[in-house]
């Protein structure tokens, strides 16, 4: 089939048209991936710490940066200070935050985790059988008519188990609050990556 000139000419100069604006398209997308590629992390900002919080030595110190994929980069490992909910341990400088969203994320309480005991429950349990009476180890068999049962003690255990999650909260204003941090809590280590958008 064959079209008119006029039709194949306007076809002939659509075709080319797009092909230049896809070539454009396409070098304006290595250009910006070169540009993406060329990103690099920014330096780090020392975090200055308050509330008695110092960075702990021989560990990675309280500080921020920006990451190439523009997220802000929150880590360190902190000691000293005062464990109260609401204590303000540090600001970050501006541009390290989000001015429109807090952000709350866990921090590990490395010393002063605090300890508890569980008890378990009673064992107890019957079946029907004949008449008899037996004395075991923590508990009782009991026999009546019919009926059997073991009659146990209660189990407990004094096992530490970490009953905290100790949190830190960045406001809008970049201030870094905990909370929920046992009091004989020690050290803390955080890393954390913040959203700025």
């Amino acid at each position: 089939m064959r079209f008119p000139n006029q039709l194949h000419s306007r076809l002939a100069s659509t075709v080319a048209s797009s092909q230049r604006l896809v070539q454009i398209a396409h070098q304006r997308l290595n250009t910006i991936g070169s540009q993406v590629n060329a990103l690099q992390p920014g330096d780090w900002g020392e975090l200055t710490l308050q509330g008695g919080w110092s960075s702990t030595g021989g560990h990675i110190p309280a500080r921020s940066r920006i990451q190439q994929n523009g997220v802000s980069w929150l880590i360190g490992h902190i000691e000293g200070g005062t464990v109260t909910d609401g204590t303000v341990i540090g600001t970050l400088a501006a541009g390290f935050f989000n001015e429109t969203y807090a952000h709350s994320f866990t921090v590990n309480a490395i010393t002063g985790a605090q300890a508890a005991s569980r008890s378990g429950a009673t064992a107890s349990f019957s079946v029907p059988y004949n008449n008899f009476s037996v004395t075991v180890s923590g508990g009782v068999w009991l026999a009546g008519p019919g009926e059997y049962a073991f009659v146990g003690q209660p189990i407990t255990t004094a096992t530490a188990v970490n009953l905290n999650t100790p949190t830190a909260t960045i406001d809008t204003g970049g201030n870094i609050t905990i909370s929920n941090v046992p009091p004989e809590a020690t050290q803390l280590s955080f890393s954390e990556f913040l959203p700025l958008i």
